[in-house]
């Protein structure tokens, strides 16, 4: 076995020369070249389709297709320069190819997990459940999405950090930036609060924040406010949301916050934080 392996390797290696040498590097430098020009052209052909696009989450669609597109055009120019160098040092893919297929040979080498990356990611762009730039929690990774592939999601969080999720071991995708986002606000009162009044104060402040121009167009709906939602120890709550475009929850969440302090300030309606009451033992009383 050992020497009919020294045989065929002995058979290639004569065959390499100066010209083979020379005709494969030229190969890899027009490789290269057709690549960036084709990875250009694709993009500048997107970037036209996208900027006549005017609703944002059909522009994140196309550009989730295009960066797919760009992926799947790299993979067939290098399995095609793979091809051609092969066969300048006289081994033949083609026949490999053609009985076997590609995802034969994928299979080949172990792709069980490769296949089942590969229909579940075709399965989550083709319905459109992730897109590049959406905000989402996968497993138990939260951040933006930063780029989908058919094999795998990359996603950065908050804090930097980055997560490469293959597709295949996604069980649950929480996307919180697709079409619209609804901000949820639990505003706690005190118990003593005419609820009536808080109520009314809140659909004022809704008003009010829906009608300044700076936020004016971030937020889809008037304020809903739900009333007492619970009873705890020392204050009891009050359920409200906006319905606002994606990605900007945040920031109408923030803003609507500060603009319930400093109106519940002014009306005197308090935001109780955890107190203790400590009674003095009746022997110290007497005493």
């Amino acid at each position: 076995m050992d020497s009919v392996l020294k045989q065929i390797l002995t058979q290639h290696v004569a065959k390499i020369n100066l010209f083979l040498i020379g005709k494969s590097i030229l190969e890899l430098i027009l490789f290269i070249i057709a690549m960036r020009v084709i990875n250009k052209a694709l993009h500048l052909f997107f970037e036209k389709i996208i900027s006549r696009i005017s609703h944002p989450e059909t522009r994140k669609q196309y550009s989730t297709i295009r960066q797919l597109g760009i992926y799947l055009v790299d993979a067939l120019l290098v399995l095609f320069f793979t091809t051609n160098i092969l066969e300048n040092f006289g081994i033949d893919m083609k026949p490999i190819l053609a009985t076997a297929g590609v995802l034969g040979v994928a299979v080949g080498f172990g792709g069980k997990k490769f296949v089942e990356d590969l229909f579940t990611g075709l399965s989550i762009i083709l319905t459109g459940q992730v897109r590049v730039g959406d905000f989402v929690t996968i497993n138990n990774s939260t951040g933006t999405v930063e780029k989908v592939t058919l094999t795998m999601i990359i996603i950065r969080t908050f804090n930097g950090d980055v997560h490469f999720l293959r597709n295949g071991q996604i069980d649950t995708i929480i996307n919180q930036t697709k079409d619209f986002s609804m901000p949820l606000f639990h505003i706690n009162v005190a118990y003593k609060t005419n609820i009536t009044h808080a109520i009314h104060v809140l659909k004022e402040l809704g008003e009010e924040l829906r009608s300044m121009p700076e936020y004016s167009k971030f937020v889809l709906s008037d304020i809903e406010v739900f009333g007492l939602n619970e009873f705890y120890d020392s204050s009891i709550e009050i359920l409200c949301r906006f319905k606002t475009t994606p990605h900007e929850q945040w920031m109408i969440k923030r803003k609507f916050n500060q603009m319930v302090k400093e109106r519940f300030e002014k009306e005197g309606i308090e935001i109780p934080f955890p107190q203790v009451v400590v009674n003095k033992p009746i022997e110290a009383v007497e005493q």
